[in-house]
């Protein structure tokens, strides 16, 4: 695909961005950088295993007000940046830690 953007996460998975994840929000390039730069270089990496189904989360701030949450899935075989979420709040995050496993 021509408008396709790919990120590499530190464990060596190349990751498909969906559109919806690659432009975050739609005025300007930088929050398409700063949605591969969560992917590529995240503060922490969850792993979640549910029903045979493995996700990780990737998570990172983005300037000095915004964070950003990134779910990643297995899909025919490549990985895909699926759904995001701008600041995620401390029961999101408390959630995912809980359940999930820290990478």
């Amino acid at each position: 695909m021509a408008n396709e953007v790919i990120a590499l996460d530190p464990f060596g998975k190349t990751i498909n961005l969906l559109p919806e994840v690659s432009f975050v929000e739609d005025d300007s390039h930088e929050v398409y950088d700063n949605a591969v730069t969560v992917i590529e270089k995240p503060a922490f990496v969850i792993e979640m295993k549910e029903n045979n189904q493995t996700e990780f989360f990737y998570l990172r701030s983005i300037g000095w007000n915004k964070t950003l949450l990134i779910a990643v899935r297995l899909n025919n075989g490549q990985w895909e940046a699926y759904k995001y979420t701008r600041n995620p709040s401390n029961e999101i995050l408390s959630k995912l830690l809980q359940n999930g496993k820290q990478i």
